[in-house]
């Protein structure tokens, strides 16, 4: 038992989150009841992050779902960020297009595969 835990653990690759902090935000409907849908972004949370490697893989099968890639992060593990969210790095927002939640990495995280928005919201331009 105690050598299957070592071999985890020695495969186990150590995660930092040194290359900044990103904000994520959640996108709410704040129309009144019956109204067309007005999205408004809110704060969900501040993370630290760290850049990540698009692989060529990774690249040509998003482009052959017509999605350019333009950054990867991660950051650590959180079940709540979903394809529906925004995040900003540095004044730059991005939409998640894939997120991904590893557990063969210490501490657990979830890899986030970002999209240049066309159109930023201009509530969050601070």
């Amino acid at each position: 038992m105690k050598l299957e835990k070592y071999e985890r653990e020695k495969k186990t690759k150590f995660e930092t989150f040194n290359d900044g902090v990103c904000r994520i935000y959640k996108l709410e409907n704040t129309a009144e009841p019956g109204l067309m849908p007005h999205l408004e972004p809110t704060l969900y949370k501040k993370m630290n992050f760290e850049y990540k490697t698009i692989g060529v893989k990774r690249n040509y099968e998003a482009l052959q779902a017509m999605v350019k890639l333009d950054e990867m992060i991660s950051i650590m593990l959180d079940r709540g960020v979903s394809t529906q969210d925004i995040v900003v790095i540095e004044d730059v927002q991005y939409k998640i297009k894939q997120v991904q939640h590893k557990k063969d990495t210490y501490p657990e995280t979830s890899l986030l595969s970002l999209q240049k928005l066309e159109e930023n919201y201009d509530s969050l331009s601070i």
